[in-house]
C-alpha cells in the first residue's frame, strides 16, 4: 500500500469520526506508519485567555510529558518558533527549516534546543488558516535520533489538512448540539400567547380568548 493509499483511507475514516478521541486515535495510528511518534493538532491560542478560547480552540497534543511540562513552566507557547513560522508559510515545513522561514531570536533558539533535550527530534508542521478563526496547525514529530522520511511529507501534508478539517467539523457539531440543548422551548399555551401578542392583542384580550388568567398571560 502506498502513502497516498493511506491518505485516502484516512480521509474516508476521518469523515466518519464523530468524537475527538476517535479522530485522535485514527490520526496517531496513521502517522505512526509514516515514522512519526507524536502529534499536535492545535489552534494557536492560550486556553487561559478566556471562555471563548477554551470552548472554541482545538487542542490535541501527545508530546512527551517532560516537554509539555517545560513549555508550561517557562511559558514557551507565546514564543514558539514553529507557531511563528506558520504565519509565514502556506505549506508544511520541517522544524529544521524554521530558520529559513523566520529570523530566530535568542528565546526561539532556546526553545528549539530545549525541545531536543526533552527528547523531541525532527518535526513537520502543516499550517492551517481559516479566516475568522484562530490560526492553527497540525504537527507530526519524531523522537530524537530518528530520521524523517522526506518522500512521505507530501502525504503528511494532506493528512494534516484533512485531520484539522475533521476536528473542526466535530467541534462545530458539538457546539451546535450544545446550543440546541440550551435553547428554551415553549409549551403549547406559551406559543399561543406569543402568536396573539404578535397580533397586537392585549393581555386581557388574550386571557379571554384562551380562558386563562391575566396573570398567567403576563408571565
Amino acid at each position: 500500500m502506498s502513502a497516498f493509499d493511506d491518505v485516502e483511507d484516512f480521509v474516508r475514516l476521518s469523515k466518519r469520526a464523530t468524537k475527538m478521541g476517535e479522530l485522535a486515535d485514527l490520526l496517531t495510528g496513521t502517522v505512526e506508519g509514516f515514522g512519526f511518534d507524536h502529534v499536535a493538532l492545535v489552534h494557536h491560542v492560550n486556553l487561559s485567555a478566556g471562555p471563548i478560547a477554551a470552548q472554541e480552540a482545538l487542542q490535541f497534543i501527545n508530546y512527551p510529558d517532560a516537554w509539555r511540562a517545560l513549555m508550561r513552566e517557562r511559558g514557551y507557547l507565546g514564543d514558539d518558533p514553529v507557531l511563528a513560522a506558520c504565519q509565514k508559510s502556506a505549506t508544511g515545513f520541517l522544524w529544521s527549516e524554521v530558520s529559513r522561514i523566520i529570523v530566530l531570536n535568542p528565546r526561539q533558539t532556546e526553545i528549539l534546543e530545549a525541545a531536543s533535550t526533552c527528547g523531541m527530534g525532527e518535526g513537520f508542521t502543516v499550517p492551517v488558516n481559516v479566516p475568522g478563526e484562530f490560526l492553527g496547525s497540525c504537527s507530526f514529530a519524531m523522537r530524537a535520533g530518528r530520521d524523517v522520511q522526506r518522500q512521505l511529507l507530501p502525504a503528511a501534508q494532506y493528512i494534516g489538512c484533512f485531520a484539522f478539517e475533521a476536528a473542526r467539523r466535530i467541534r462545530l457539531s458539538a457546539a451546535s448540539s450544545s446550543q440546541a440543548e440550551k435553547r428554551p422551548t415553549l409549551t403549547g399555551r406559551q406559543f399561543d400567547c406569543l402568536i396573539l401578542v404578535a397580533q397586537g392583542r392585549s393581555d386581557w384580550h388574550i386571557a379571554q380568548l384562551l380562558g386563562i388568567s391575566h396573570e398567567t398571560v403576563h408571565q
